[in-house]
């Protein structure tokens, strides 16, 4: 649930973004300031995926651990028992883990668009110093 108002919040800030316009510096300035704060929850949410991720796996093997262990058979039929009995929790594993895929796309995304827009503001900033050099003289 703690996961909920991170996404609603997430959300906010990608619908702030949606109405200011790159061509004017300060809203630039301020599409960068909050594509860093989108960054910090996207991060969040990938360690929290990542973290659920990890408890699947690790439950997922001590299942198979017990499954093996309690099995009578042969090495493979134990092993194929345990493949059996935790399809379940592979398919929750695979869907965990591409939840946290999702998280690093879309981090790296957003990186990669913020400094696109640092470049465009570093370009806006020359031009108006070169428009200002002009007009001093």
């Amino acid at each position: 649930m703690a996961n909920d108002g991170k996404k609603i919040r997430l959300k906010q800030i990608y619908d702030e973004i949606d109405k200011l316009n790159p061509d004017h510096l300060s809203d630039l300035n301020k599409m960068i300031r909050l594509y860093s704060q989108a960054q910090m929850i996207i991060g969040y949410l990938d360690a929290d995926a990542s973290y659920k991720y990890g408890a699947v796996y690790a439950e997922r093997k001590r299942l198979q651990g017990e499954i093996k262990q309690s099995y009578k058979g042969t090495g493979v039929e134990k092993e194929a028992q345990a493949d059996i009995e935790t399809y379940d929790l592979r398919m929750k594993e695979a869907q965990v883990k591409a939840e946290s895929r999702k998280w690093q796309n879309l981090f790296k995304s957003t990186d990669n668009l913020i400094i696109a827009l640092r470049r465009d503001e570093r370009t806006a900033l020359e031009e108006y110093k070169k428009v200002n050099d002009l007009y001093e003289r």
